[in-house]
């Protein structure tokens, strides 16, 4: 099993000698008399014994002086291959398989570890079914899924292996503007994807998709057991070509293609309800969403505004430094969360923004609000800044990093838990609401929503 992994940096190494120096030969005993010293008398140009004897003389200091460069030259690249197979044995470079040089900060080896001490049954079993298996086996892919499988023996859904193709595809994604269908999703429990909003004006809305529709197949690929990330990047391509969707409505079973088209990105929408009273919907945390956030709140202000709710139901998190930055332009100067690692490490994230808002506040939550969401929630709520109404969130309260392998594969894996500022540990439970409201099923009216107005009026 290949452990090595790289930050795809790649580090020129310079050698930390310098040169060499060489003394020029005043030496009496060599009689070798130059800077002037008995020239007169020691060095007869003329003569043609000592005229030879001289030439002779240099030409062993030349060969000397050259077997001295190529010793030197030697011993310097012997010393560098030495440090440099340190370097490697102990994990710090790795070369890949394309010849580039990995360098990085933690040493990872493959010389230890489970795939040292399973190696030698796995090759059985290979041998057996080699001999003795009916059909063919593409090896590439029975490694893939050794892989997958043991990242999915950790019991963590986050963990993820990522095969070369998936995150490349992932990379793609994540570069800024993108093509793809428009809708908001997030994991599903049930398996695949759920689609907890959709842009009314992409594409993937005019070709039938809609809220709560459950995608488990893309281009007859089964994703239902597809972390979200992945999920997401075979949705999205390139402008104009199409992508075909199976999809779980209710009891139905339905297929769409859908033409992928530029996304803008619009993750925060608002208005001005009666009373005075601002609304602000939050989509997810992007780079974008802290710009919009802040243009919203101030507009809201401009208009008079007396009483704020923020609607982040249904959001399925982002960015920890958006929510970050959202939250230090509406709180006091303080901490706004802190991760933990297993070793009892503390990273804290606190605000230094001087702006607070001060108008009531209530915060709509229910049990699609994950990540990024519980943090603004359990911000606000532990600053008692505002009301957090409706059902318990989500309860992801752990931190994820992805660390690319030298094969162009990549892992994604947990590294920390987060707290909201007060200490509580979010993960596995959620963000418990000041006011419990269960959202009507009969669609007429958004009770959470007029719950949150009540709220408000009572506090303007």
């Amino acid at each position: 099993m290949n452990g090595d992994y790289g930050n795809n940096v790649y580090n020129q190494m310079n050698s930390p000698y310098g040169g060499s120096n060489w003394n020029n030969g005043n030496s009496d005993n060599n009689g070798y008399y130059q800077n002037n010293r008995n020239v007169g008398n020691g060095w007869n140009v003329g003569n043609g014994s000592n005229s030879g004897r001289r030439n002779k003389k240099r030409a062993g200091f030349g060969i000397g002086l050259l077997v001295g460069i190529i010793s030197g030259g030697l011993a310097l690249i012997l010393i560098l291959s030495t440090v440099l197979l340190s370097l490697i044995k102990s994990g710090y470079i790795h070369i890949g398989i394309n010849g580039e040089v990995y360098v990085q900060s933690d040493p990872v080896t493959d010389e230890d570890g489970i795939g040292s001490r399973v190696e030698s049954k796995l090759n059985s079993i290979d041998s057996l079914l080699d001999s003795f298996y009916f059909d063919d086996v593409d090896d590439q892919e029975t490694a893939e899924k050794i892989y997958k499988a043991y990242i999915d023996s950790y019991g963590d859904k986050y963990t993820v292996y990522y095969t070369p193709e998936e995150y490349k595809l992932l990379v793609e994604s994540t570069t800024g503007k993108f093509y793809g269908i428009g809708a908001v999703c997030q994991k599903s429990d049930e398996g695949g994807i759920l689609v907890v909003d959709i842009y009314e004006e992409c594409s993937g809305y005019k070709a039938g998709l809609r809220v709560g529709d459950r995608i488990i197949k893309v281009d007859g690929t089964d994703i239902k057991d597809k972390d979200l990330s992945s999920a997401v990047a075979m949705i999205k391509g390139e402008k104009g070509t199409t992508v075909n969707l199976q999809l779980i409505r209710g009891s139905e079973t339905l297929s769409f293609t859908v033409t992928r088209d530029e996304v803008q990105v619009k993750t925060v929408s608002y208005e001005m309800m009666e009373n005075n009273i601002g609304y602000i919907s939050i989509l997810q945390f992007e780079e974008v969403t802290t710009a919009q956030f802040k243009s919203a709140v101030a507009d809201l202000t401009n208009q008079g505004m007396k009483g704020l709710v923020i609607d982040i139901r249904s959001n399925p998190g982002g960015l920890l430094s958006t929510v970050v930055d959202m939250l230090d332009y509406i709180l006091p100067k303080g901490l706004i969360v802190y991760t933990q690692d297993k070793d009892g490490n503390k990273r804290e994230y606190k605000g230094n923004d001087d702006n607070e808002l001060n108008v009531p506040m209530a915060v709509l939550v229910n049990g699609n609000s994950a990540s990024a969401s519980e943090i603004f929630a359990g911000a606000v709520q532990d600053y008692e800044k505002g009301t957090i109404i409706g059902t318990q969130t989500f309860g992801k309260g752990i931190v994820q990093t992805i660390k690319p392998l030298t094969d162009g594969s990549a892992v994604k894996f947990t590294i920390a838990k987060y707290f909201t500022p007060k200490g509580q540990d979010i993960h596995g439970k959620g963000v418990t609401p000041n006011v419990v409201v269960e959202l009507n099923d009969n669609g007429e009216e958004d009770n959470q929503l007029n719950a949150a107005i009540e709220d408000i009026k009572k506090k303007i």
